[in-house]
């Protein structure tokens, strides 16, 4: 299950930062993808953190 809760993270993070950044272009969608994943994996932690899962 902490896994399962990582990979949702990570991979809702990363396309927000896609679709953010994808206005400007495709490097700079990579870029804000890169720092969406990485605040999805951050919250994923905090909120294994939370639930006990530790």
């Amino acid at each position: 299950m902490k896994r399962m809760i990582m990979l949702i993270a990570v991979s809702c993070g990363g396309s927000i930062g896609w679709y953010c950044g994808a206005g400007w272009g495709i490097m700079t969608a990579y870029f804000a993808s890169v720092f969406g994943s990485a605040i999805g994996l951050y919250l994923g932690r905090k909120l294994q953190r939370n639930l006990g899962w530790d």
